[in-house]
């Protein structure tokens, strides 16, 4: 049943929250009768490892004790020997002493830690038949997980937000034709993470991109210069003092820095003429009313201040709270403004900023740019969205439960509050009204972005110029050669690490001038353009292989790829050419 969510907050204490873990735990219940794992014998077999476990690591323990008490007899054995050669008198008594040690010690520690050492064995081989005793148990279970189960259960509870199986040319092209998505926006930047969809059919896109950009760096050279000077000591006399001094030289150079942004794109036509900005407040969440009514004020006088100008028409709203917090006091249309953010939409808003038990609290930017909407929240930031499902590979069964329920409860809340501060305003949950104009062909191509994310999913080492020492933004371009698949090339941009030095002059405190070398590094760019090939898989399976029978399987093969060598990420599988 589609929801009209009114109260994000509110409604996710009320509903989403609880539901989720229903469902989530559900299915996680099928995902078990559909094994026909033998649960019981599991959980004796699952008991008496950790008893195993327990036990080896105490005599781990007890073993590690044993080699640190004879390291300390070997010194005492060899300090007692050196002591006798200094005392020549008492030597043949402490001579005797030493071998009637080293006698004990070989007679009994020894052969003690050889037996314990044997013990330690033994029990490790325990433990290793235990798992693997545990591990065909969970196999018909474990084998069940599949890429995209997250998804699926998100839309479950949530039917009124569509998430995409991947990002296609379909959604690109809409975000960037119809809501003002700039096609320059991958500018300096590499996408490492996509997840796509929609609500109510109006587009959007979670992005995670690997961005790049020349800063600089300072680096640090010194040498210690010796000279020696004339100086009269406490009894009145002449004498020579050396002396000396650490001449420290600094040279900053271009460097070339790196991070990973994450951005939420929201398509929508409402407001069309309407842009703001806004950034997280330090008053969310802990402001008096004292703060917030001087925030409001501030507002209240650039608003009159920008009117008298002719520079604005910044009117501030009734709810003063919501002004002090969200802070938009660029918008560009009062009236556009006014009608996205209604009396309710403010109200629901503040209450997302002051909460971080329930939701994230006040952790997002929000700018709004005619149709197109940009989120950046550390939520979002910070989330781990990939299901895959060796992750939920385990030999407890009791532990897999807890583990499976509790990274979808996560990923619910984390994309549930990613969206939310869209969700406060009424108008952006309308039926979208522009003509979806893309279809045949692009609905189903794989979109470059992802074609980057598969790239990065290989692993940059596969596509780096052999010279590069940095990081690397890939960039994709691609034709395609069928529905199932694209032979994509992939662009490694990097720089390659050449050793210099500078030579600094410094005056010394000697009263000469020195040379004070700098050593540092030049980065210059490199780039290797190599081929990748692309495509959408069936094979969702556990073993993150692709199915031998699908349309991806069979293009992999005339190119001369073999398919269980392809990394498979959801429905897209990739392999380097």
């Amino acid at each position: 049943m589609i929801r009209e969510i009114s109260s994000p907050l509110d409604e996710y204490t009320s509903f989403y929250r609880e539901e989720h873990l229903r469902n989530v735990t559900e299915f996680f219940d099928n995902l078990v009768k559909s094994s026909g794992m033998d649960v019981d014998a599991n959980a004796v077999s699952a008991a008496e490892l950790k008893g195993h476990r327990a036990e080896e690591k105490e005599w781990k323990g007890l073993r590690s004790r044993w080699q640190f008490y004879r390291v300390l007899i070997v010194l005492g054995v060899i300090a007692c020997i050196g002591f006798a050669f200094k005392f020549h008198k008492t030597a043949p008594f402490l001579v005797c002493g030493v071998i009637g040690l080293t006698y004990f010690f070989i007679r009994s520690v020894i052969p003690n830690f050889r037996i314990l050492h044997s013990q330690v064995g033994s029990i490790e081989e325990v433990r290793k038949n235990k798992e693997a005793e545990c591990r065909a148990q969970m196999l018909p279970l474990n084998e069940l997980h599949q890429w995209g189960n997250s998804r699926t259960l998100f839309q479950k509870t949530m039917p009124e937000v569509d998430l995409d199986l991947h990002f296609t040319n379909q959604r690109l092209t809409d975000l960037t034709s119809n809501y003002g998505l700039s096609s320059n926006y991958l500018s300096n930047k590499s996408v490492v993470y996509t997840q796509s969809g929609r609500i109510k059919r109006n587009p959007f896109v979670i992005v995670k991109t690997l961005n790049h950009w020349m800063g600089s760096k300072t680096y640090r050279g010194s040498i210690t210069i010796w000279w020696t000077e004339r100086q009269k000591d406490a009894n009145g006399n002449w004498v020579n003092v050396r002396k000396s001094q650490i001449l420290v030289a600094t040279v900053r150079e271009p460097f070339p820095e790196y991070n990973v942004d994450t951005k939420l794109f929201y398509g929508h036509e409402a407001a069309p003429q309407l842009s703001f900005s806004r950034k997280p407040s330090r008053l969310s969440g802990s402001a008096s009313d004292r703060q917030v009514e001087r925030k409001a004020k501030k507002v209240d006088r650039k608003g009159r201040k920008a009117t008298k100008s002719g520079k604005g028409n910044l009117t501030t709203m009734a709810n003063r709270e919501f002004e002090a917090l969200f802070h938009a006091i660029d918008r560009s249309d009062e009236v556009q403004f006014r009608m996205l953010f209604t009396p309710l939409a403010q109200q629901e808003m503040v209450k997302i900023l002051n909460d971080s038990n329930v939701g994230t609290g006040d952790d997002f930017t929000f700018a709004k740019a005619g149709k197109l909407n940009i989120l950046g929240s550390k939520n979002l930031a910070e989330a781990g969205l990939d299901d895959f499902p060796t992750f939920f590979w385990n030999l407890d069964l009791a532990e897999a439960r807890a583990k499976f329920i509790d990274f979808n409860v996560k990923y619910f809340r984390c994309l549930y509050f990613g969206l939310a501060p869209l969700l406060t305003i009424p108008l952006y949950q309308d039926e979208r009204s522009i003509p979806e104009q893309f279809s045949g062909s692009l609905a189903t191509q794989v979109s470059s972005w992802d074609h980057e994310m598969m790239a990065h999913w290989i692993g940059q080492h596969e596509f780096a110029h052999p010279q590069s020492a940095t990081l690397n933004l890939l960039r994709a371009s691609s034709r395609h050669v069928g529905n199932s698949a694209a032979v994509v090339s992939i662009t490694a941009y990097g720089y390659q690490e050449v050793s210099r030095m500078t030579i600094v002059p410094m005056y010394g405190r000697d009263g000469n001038w020195h040379e004070v070398p700098v050593h540092w590094y030049e980065y210059i760019p490199v780039e290797r353009t190599s081929q990748m090939l692309a495509g959408i898989t069936s094979g969702l399976g556990a073993g993150g292989t692709a199915d031998t029978s699908d349309p991806w399987t069979l293009a992999a093969r005339a190119h001369g790829v073999n398919p269980a060598n392809a990394s498979v990420k959801g429905t897209l599988a990739a392999a380097p050419l």
